[in-house]
């Protein structure tokens, strides 16, 4: 198996740095996402600040803290240069490229055979569909989420204590890596010890919980020394629900840039909103948002439901611009829930589980302008989803002609064999 693991990753790379999508972006560091701006503020002046790009707006909570310190810690090596871009392209294709090698193990430690697996992987492969431009966790989080899948499914199995506490501690780190994370940290450890009761398994889920909050802790202090508020990991989700939810407002993040509602509406582009942002301070300022969002949707209902059905859409069907984009990303999609079927077939646990991703990871993005990229956290369990599907059908189609082989008598020995087995 880790032979076979090491040949999916070759191979998923390679196919990952030459489709478009993944090829390097020719964007320079200091001009990336909010992300990479707080990561060079950190990497040259060792503060957490600034992400906007027409102006400095001091201190900051707007991105969750995992993903720019460590892109801090590449540009501190290699500079703020392309050297620095390409180890960095290459550091976030093998993260997606890891998560490719790590399901035909995964499905076969939850008893589905190797097959799904390296279905998965395949289809993974072939429909990348949000550009490889550094500038996000999203595929660091899909990392880190399904190993804490892994070992999540099995801490019932680990002889110490400590294993939970370490778990918490990975937790900790997803959670600082994307709070929406937190919605699975409940979910998944209730899914186990209903699904599989055991003794001290939920005295064990408690301690991974209690110490993955114990983790975050310390970056809620920070917030709290820092802006005088309470913010749990990052604040910006005021602001985003008031970009998406206005007047002006459209489906997709690409949609409101190039209508311009995004300028409008937000501090990166415009120099008066980030002005604005200044004066009042990050807190305040996403706060008021938000309660003009919360306003703008009470009295604009059918508006904003509209919207949510748009970005449902968009969150599992997304518009790529290219038909040929969008035909296996939409097939995966379909595939994975013919799959689920198979998948609780065969493993009842796991189908809860990964069901329970399904539902609760995507609730915040339902609300927000969508953009591809915010469902590569989960895009693991559609893989593995839809590799099931197509093994099923495999499966299902080899039966189907051994049967008729037999009916009409010109059935092989071999194959009788087979059947019997």
């Amino acid at each position: 198996m880790p032979h076979l693991c090491v040949i999916v990753f070759a191979v998923s790379f390679l196919l990952f740095a030459v489709v478009p999508e993944g090829r390097l972006d020719d964007l320079s560091v200091p001009y990336g996402g909010e992300s990479v701006r707080v990561a060079r503020s950190l990497a040259t002046s060792g503060a957490f600040a600034n992400p906007f790009a027409v102006m400095h707006t001091g201190p900051t909570a707007h991105v969750a803290p995992v993903y720019p310190f460590l892109y801090s810690l590449f540009l501190r090596a290699f500079g703020t240069g392309y050297a620095a871009l390409v180890i960095l392209w290459a550091w976030n294709v093998g993260l997606l490229a890891l998560q490719m090698a790590l399901l035909p193990w995964l499905s076969t430690r939850l008893g589905l055979g190797v097959l799904p697996g390296l279905v998965g992987a395949g289809l993974g492969s072939i429909s990348l569909h949000t550009t490889m431009d550094t500038g996000w966790e999203c595929f660091l989080a899909g990392a880190l989420l399904l190993l804490a899948f892994v070992l999540t499914d099995n801490v019932a199995l680990w002889r110490r204590w400590s294993g939970a506490a370490l778990l918490g501690v990975l937790w900790g780190v997803l959670i600082l890596t994307n709070p929406v994370t937190l919605l699975l940290l409940a979910a998944w450890p209730a899914v186990k010890v209903v699904t599989q009761p055991r003794a001290a398994l939920a005295s064990r889920f408690a301690l991974m919980a209690g110490v993955a909050l114990i983790t975050v802790a310390p970056w809620i202090a920070r917030n709290y020394e820092r802006f005088g508020a309470f913010v749990f990991v990052r604040d910006n989700f005021g602001l985003e629900l008031y970009t998406g939810n206005n007047p002006c407002a459209k489906p997709t993040l690409q949609q409101e840039i190039d209508s311009g509602c995004h300028a409008q509406t937000h501090p990166n582009p415009t120099v008066a909103i980030a002005a604005q942002l200044s004066a009042a301070g990050e807190v305040p300022f996403t706060r008021a948002k938000l309660r003009a969002a919360l306003r703008w949707i009470g009295a604009n209902r059918s508006a904003f439901l509209t919207l949510t059905v748009q970005r449902f859409r968009q969150f599992w069907l997304p518009d790529l611009g290219n038909r040929w984009e969008e035909i296996p990303v939409w097939a995966v999609t379909f595939l994975a829930l013919i799959g689920f079927v198979a998948l609780a077939a065969k493993n009842q646990t796991s189908a809860w589980l990964i069901g329970s991703a399904w539902i609760l990871f995507p609730l915040v993005y339902y609300v927000v302008p969508s953009e591809p990229r915010y469902r590569y956290p989960i895009y693991w369990t559609l893989l593995l989803a839809a590799g099931c599907a197509l093994s099923s059908m495999a499966d299902s189609s080899r039966r189907a002609w051994i049967f008729g082989r037999k009916r009409t008598g010109r059935e092989p020995e071999a194959d009788r064999e087979m059947e019997r087995a």
